[in-house]
């Protein structure tokens, strides 16, 4: 294979984007090099890195050219969008570098670089593209994003990662900014979020000073985990989804069909609402409350 084809190959299968040193290696001269970006068939996209012209920007080529121009991993949210575990590619591109080196002419998006080392295991590729392994990723984003929690709650239903690798990411990460936060969501995957939760909403039933609530409250062949049986109210907490064993649906789903028989008004709440919006979860309980208080009175 002739050096025109197995460029045209490389660029094929790399997105349009090649490095001056990946070029020699295939057989380029300097003098070709250049002579491909004076025909505008190649444009530098920063010191040393080219994008063919027959490829239009898209993302991944962004993308892909940030990681070679800064000699850098994705990772965290940019590297959540190369696995495919978010939709959209945020508009910060989010990189890890050793020595967090500056490329020249880069002026294609902004660039979050960090100066960090990942060991083997928590890197793999993407077509190509140096990118954060999966539980890694997931680690990361989760301490990134707002509902950090619910994406890990997620992938972990979606089994695409297990405990056990987030549990030895958060090990490889533990002298890291971050660590403590990475550490507590954590603690809430391996432990009993459920119990957590109801913990927590027990602290914000007495911040707010309400009263009259009983803990597993029994009702009928249930318990309810939380209920004001003068007023027939009653809060149902869930922890995490990969939490709930098999056939809890239908248990629920017959509680509460029991409960609108016997004229109960019912309220649920997530670990996830308790701790993204606590305020909002404590005004729907007054807010319930005082309607029954209207009907009994």
């Amino acid at each position: 294979m002739g050096t025109y084809r197995r460029i045209a190959r490389f660029l094929a299968d790399h997105d349009g984007v090649i490095t001056a040193d990946q070029a020699r290696g295939l057989g380029m001269t300097r003098g070709q090099i250049r002579s491909r970006v004076a025909r505008d068939e190649w444009r530098a996209t920063a010191t040393g890195l080219y994008r063919s012209t027959c490829h239009p920007m898209t993302e991944r080529v962004l993308v892909r050219s940030a990681v070679l121009a800064h000699h850098a991993v994705a990772d965290r949210t940019t590297a959540a969008w190369l696995h495919g575990l978010i939709r959209s590619l945020p508009e910060v591109i989010t990189l890890a570098a050793d020595q967090a080196p500056r490329p020249g002419r880069w002026t294609f998006g902004d660039v979050d670089l960090v100066r960090r080392t990942y060991c083997a295991d928590d890197v793999t590729d993407v077509d190509g593209i140096a990118v954060t392994a999966l539980p890694t990723t997931v680690l990361l984003t989760a301490d990134l994003i707002r509902d950090g929690s619910a994406f890990a709650d997620r992938m972990l239903q979606k089994k695409i990662v297990t405990v056990p690798q987030l549990v030895a990411a958060c090990e490889r990460h533990s002298g890291r900014a971050g660590a403590p936060a990475l550490r507590k969501l954590l603690d809430v995957v391996t432990g009993d979020s459920e119990s957590i939760a109801e913990r927590l909403f027990v602290e914000l039933l007495t911040d707010a000073g309400i009263e009259g609530w009983v803990q597993q409250l029994r009702f009928e062949a249930w318990r309810l985990d939380f209920g004001w049986p003068e007023l027939k109210v009653c809060v149902e907490i869930q922890g995490l989804a990969f939490h709930r064993a098999p056939g809890r649906l239908a248990n629920d789903e017959a509680k509460a069909n029991a409960l609108e028989r016997a004229r109960w008004r019912r309220l649920g709440f997530t670990w996830h609402q308790l701790t993204d919006d606590p305020i909002r979860c404590i005004e729907s309980v007054i807010e319930v409350l005082n309607q029954q208080a209207d009907e009994v009175a």
